[in-house]
This record gives structure tokens, sequence and C-alpha cells, in this order.
């Protein structure tokens, strides 16, 4: 009896050793693959990009509030000029079309608007994707001289849902490799509570732009507009021309009859209308 007993004790030891060292074996396998999603995700493209458009979204929103104003909304403007030898560069409606459904524009409710004159053509097409947001894509060709033809495409996506512009930004992106190089630009804009004056645009424009460590290259006044563009480290992307590098632009615009002030701020570039 006491034999038995011993060898229950025994078995009893061994079962919960063995449930310890699985329990352990189990733990440690966790932690591992823990450690290796974490390394992949750290280390994706993708999602450096988009922690990079997190960081930069709440940046803009920073330099929005450090006006006294509020921040009322974010839109994205993506442009592309076609390789010559891209799908559908002599197709205007065809290739925006191509370039919604690649979004995932849904057919619900879509508007296609076409024109075209002596020297171009182009198609506007309007609508909603899955999740409500909407979208604009744009395509025309354009005669530069004879026999030569050049077409660019540009998406648009206004009210832009907080923290999601970094998932748009790389979709449209994504796309535009199959025709050419784009630019992608996130624009954020505010709104302050009084009419500012002339000085006081140039003034609160160049303090934004120190505050975001970005010399001036560039400085754009004209009535009650002030749009000032430079280069701050705090952003990854950027354009180039006349051997400028620039990757921030910030605009106030004043509206006496409103008795209010419109702040823009975006990178690289503000592309749409302000």
């Amino acid at each position: 009896m006491n034999d038995f007993k011993r060898e229950l004790i025994m078995l009893k030891k061994l079962i919960t050793k063995n449930i310890v060292s699985k329990k352990k074996t189990l733990f440690v396998f966790s932690g591992i693959l823990i450690a290796v999603s974490f390394s992949f995700f750290t280390f994706s493209p993708l999602w450096r990009d988009a922690i990079s458009s997190y960081r930069e979204e709440a940046f803009l929103n920073k330099l929005i509030k450090s006006t006294g104003g509020e921040y009322k909304s974010a839109s994205i403007t993506g442009w592309v000029r076609l390789e010559e030898r891209a799908p559908e560069a002599n197709n205007p409606e065809k290739l925006a079309l191509n370039i919604a459904e690649q979004l995932a524009m849904g057919e619900a409710n879509r508007k296609v608007e076409n024109w075209q004159n002596q020297f171009a053509q182009g198609s506007r097409i309007e609508g909603f994707l899955k999740s409500g947001q909407g979208l604009s894509v744009l395509g025309q060709s354009m005669q530069i001289q004879q026999g030569k033809t050049v077409t660019h495409v540009m998406v648009s996506m206004e009210g832009i849902e907080s923290k999601r512009s970094g998932f748009y930004r790389n979709k449209i992106n994504e796309v535009f490799s199959c025709y050419g190089e784009g630019r992608v630009s996130l624009t954020c804009s505010g709104v302050i509570e009084n009419a500012l004056s002339g000085d006081e645009l140039l003034s609160v424009a160049e303090r934004m732009m120190v505050t975001a460590g970005a010399p001036v290259q560039e400085k754009t006044i004209k009535d009650n507009l002030v749009s000032l563009t430079g280069f701050s480290p705090r952003f990854a992307r950027e354009v180039r021309y006349a051997g400028k590098e620039v990757n921030l632009n910030v605009a106030l615009r004043s509206n006496p009859a409103q008795h209010v002030t419109y702040v823009y701020v975006a990178s690289p570039v503000i592309f749409a209308e302000y």
C-alpha cells in the first residue's frame, strides 16, 4: 500500500513537472512569436510609413494649434505624371476609372464628367469608398506641342478621418507606382477666430516655419494671403524644383467679411485649392 502511495505521489510530481515544463515552453514560444511579429512590423516599410504619417499628421495639427487656431479637417491630394508607355495614357476616362477601382471606389452614386477641346481632354470620376470616404479622380491629357502629349492624374480625398491619413497615402502611392513617379500630399486645415492683418499673417506664418525648423525657401504674399515653403527635418517626403528641396508648406488666408483666418499646413506642398 505504501509502495502504491509512493508511486502515486511520484506520478503526480512527474505530471506536474511536465505541465510546468509545457507552460514554460509555451510561454517562451509565445514570447519569441511576439518578438518576431514586432520586429516584422517595426521593420516593414508599410508599418514605418504608417507611423511616419501618423507623426507628421500630429505635428501638422500642432502647427495649427500654435497659431491659436482650431484644427478642422485633413485632406489628401495625389498627383502623378504618366510615363509615355503607361497603361491608358491616351484615354483619360478609362485611366481615371481604373485608378478609382484600384482605390476601391464603389459603383453606387458614382459620377463621371468628361470634357474635350482642341488641346486637351479629361475625365473626372467622383464617388465613395466602402468606408464612406469621398474620392475624386481626375485624368487629363494635354498636347504641349505638335505630336507631344502629357497625361496627368490627380486624386483627392477630403475630410480624412484622424489617424487614417497614413493608410490612404500608402494606398495611393501603391497605385501610382504602376503609372509613374507620383507625389502624395497631406494637408491639414484650421481656423483662427480673427481676421488677421497682412503683417500678422506673415508674422504667424514665419513663426510656424520656425517651430518646424524649416528655413523659408519661397514666400508668396498677395492681398489677404501668405504662403511659405521650406524644408523641415520632421517630414520624410519632399519635392524638388528649381534647385530647391521642399517638404513643408504653410498658408494663411484672412477673410474680413467672416472675421476669420483660415490656416493650411501641408507636407510636402499644398496641391489643393486654398
